[in-house]
């Protein structure tokens, strides 16, 4: 029967397989998000949201199995699974409705993920970015592209981000897997999932930063162990990509650059020629940053300017980002660039009163890389259980280690050098990037690719040493593939063009509104699918699934926002209420509607809300708005 099954299989063309699997991967991925069974899916996909204890170790095995099969079964398996894993935490964030610091019940975009969407929405409708999105315009700009493809739906945008990401991570899997066999892939996507899980479903930059870091080291991996520069330029090309969508560890550019040009010296002498090209790729990627914040992004904006926080952090001992704001309030009333330039004056004031300082700050950020906290290497790799945390913390040290130390056996292969050179990188970077800046490694998220394949190193060398058959067989015969140089091509197309094409053929909605009662505000929105929880009363009968939860549900969750009076705000919430983020089209700003009414809005389009603002000063970054009226409105 399985002979059948294979004969069949083999008989389809390449291409055609290709486009069987991705395609039942993609019906599976979407069928685990709008599955709404109570029984296995639900509280398993809430399990891979947070969980680690049985459920990691379980999931690691599954994984394996799949990219343990041979042939093209083995490439469907794997991919059908890498695509499930990461629709899971998605899947289990939507079913919880889990509140974080950047969302709110499991779809509201809150903080700087409330940004990026709301300068998204603004882009589709003929506005450019604010000095806040200009900093880092990539994410923010692939937003708006979804969110264009998807009728302003913001599920179904983070649904096609997350598989985008998922598809990203799987062919860099498979590049291990051809190199280095099954177990060592199998390591590398768990790593990457257990990072990128709990950013899975908010609109921040980590998305684009993991998708273009593993997707540009698979490529820098095709073509280090092929020695081809077509993919060495375009992965160089896609890691300043990742870098500039989510500002990292830069200093992994030049170490890469440098190292390029030796391995491929001649006569003992670096090859200017490989350092030049490799070096226009990363050209290639700042330059792309730049012209799209210099077209879409308002005049004043500013690539990375809020870096100049950080480098004063560091000039100061190592404080936080937010330090320079504590030290010199005066800074605030500037507008960018002045506020920008000031503060790097300041820095390099500092440095300049005391250089030790900005040691000090360096040692302390390296110090927390390894530290017993939130901010260590591998915070990531964990769960709710502390000791376990530890046990996995640990062993992912004793593995980089030996990841090291194989490198140290065999010095002349380019791979273990390839991940040497960028762990370096990502070491030299660590001053300038604290880990303190961000919980669970955030800032580093288009290098965590890197962080994975070391342990994984030491894991393959240890399943080598073993000399058991079964264990740590490289997959060579597998075809290399030219998907994933595809594959990054139209993702930079979509990430260049798209908001582009989006802003220079945007216009601006005209609405003609009516009156609002006396006493009342008005602001102009657009109702979409997608983008809204709705809090029912307790006694209602239906499982908690977006868009719908209990109140008691919705107020316990509340309890992971910020600050007390956003947690507060919350929990004061009554149902029924509808409760959304849009841009105030009136205004060009954003408001966190309520709507309080037994029938939440049924229709979708343009939309008068009349009602009052939040007029609570400790709330107003949020401008809440309470509507007590929906009257739509026609264009």
């Amino acid at each position: 029967m399985n002979s059948k099954i294979t004969a069949t299989v083999n008989r389809f063309s390449p291409i055609l397989w290709q486009v069987i699997c991705f395609a039942v991967s993609l019906g599976i991925f979407s069928l685990i998000l709008l599955n709404r069974s109570p029984n296995l899916l639900r509280p398993l996909s809430m399990a891979l949201r947070t969980g680690f204890g049985l459920v990691i170790p379980v999931t690691v095995i599954l994984v394996y199995l799949a990219f343990r099969l041979p042939g093209r079964i083995g490439e469907l398996a794997s991919l059908i699974v890498s695509m499930s894993l990461f629709a899971m935490p998605l899947a289990g964030l939507w079913a919880s409705g889990q509140t974080q610091t950047t969302v709110l019940s499991g779809i509201i975009p809150l903080v700087d993920a409330g940004s990026y969407y709301i300068d998204a929405l603004g882009l589709i409708n003929g506005s450019r970015f604010s000095i806040f999105s200009a900093r880092r315009p990539l994410f923010p700009g692939f937003l708006a592209v979804l969110l264009s493809i998807t009728n302003h739906n913001l599920m179904a945008s983070l649904a096609i981000l997350t598989a985008i990401t998922a598809v990203a991570c799987y062919f860099m899997a498979k590049e291990i897997q051809r190199t280095h066999g099954a177990e060592a892939a199998a390591f590398v996507l768990i790593i990457l999932f257990l990072f990128y899980r709990i950013h899975s479903g908010t609109s921040m930059t980590e998305n684009l930063g993991v998708t273009f870091g593993a997707l540009g080291f698979s490529l820098l991996w095709r073509g280090t162990s092929n020695k081809d520069m077509i993919y060495i330029w375009s992965g160089l090309a896609a890691t300043t990509l990742a870098l500039n969508a989510r500002s990292g560890a830069f200093f992994i550019l030049p170490m890469l650059i440098i190292w390029f040009g030796w391995i491929f010296r001649k006569n003992n002498w670096i090859s200017w020629k490989v350092v030049l090209v490799t070096a226009s790729a990363v050209i290639f990627g700042f330059a792309l940053n730049l012209v799209i914040t210099k077209i879409i992004a308002v005049p004043s904006g500013v690539p990375f300017a809020n870096f100049s926080y950080t480098l004063f952090g560091l000039a100061s001992g190592g404080k936080s980002w937010v330090y320079i704001f504590e030290a010199h309030p005066e800074v605030l009333n500037l507008q960018e660039p002045e506020q920008s330039k000031m503060i790097y004056r300041l820095a390099f004031e500092a440095v300049k009163q005391n250089p030790f300082l900005i040691i000090q700050g360096a040692f302390f950020n390296w110090k927390m890389l390894f530290s017993n906290s939130w901010y260590n290497v591998y915070a990531y790799v964990g769960g709710e259980n502390w000791t376990i945390n530890i046990i996995a913390r640990w062993v992912m040290y004793v593995l980089c280690i030996i990841g090291i130390y194989s490198w140290f056996q065999n010095r002349s292969d380019p791979l273990a050098g390839l991940v040497i050179v960028s762990v370096v990188g990502v070491f030299i970077s660590a001053p300038f990037l604290p880990p303190t800046d961000a919980y669970r490694m955030r800032p580093y998220a288009a290098s965590i690719v890197i962080l994975a394949t070391l342990p994984a190193m030491g894991f393959a060398y240890l399943l080598k040493k073993s000399n058991l058959s079964l264990f740590n067989q490289a997959m060579k015969e597998l075809s290399p593939s030219a998907l994933p140089l595809q594959y990054s091509a139209i993702l930079t197309l979509l990430l260049v063009l798209g908001p582009v094409i989006i802003y220079l053929f945007a216009k601006p909605v005209h609405l003609q509104s009516t009156s609002c009662p006396a006493g009342s505000e008005s602001i102009w929105v657009h109702l979409n699918e997608g983008n809204y929880v709705i809090v029912r009363k307790q006694n209602a009968e239906f499982l908690d699934w977006m868009p719908n939860y209990h109140i008691s549900l919705f107020r316990e969750n509340s309890h992971s926002l910020a600050t007390q009076k956003t947690i507060e705000w919350a929990e004061s919430i009554e149902p029924t209420s509808t409760i959304f983020l849009t841009l105030d089209l009136k205004n060009s700003q954003k408001a966190l509607v309520v709507i309080k009414s037994e029938t939440p809005p049924t229709f979708t389009g343009y939309a008068q809300l009349c009602g009052t603002f939040e007029n609570d000063p400790s709330l107003s970054s949020l401008r809440i708005f309470n509507a007590t009226e929906v009257l739509p409105l026609s264009p």
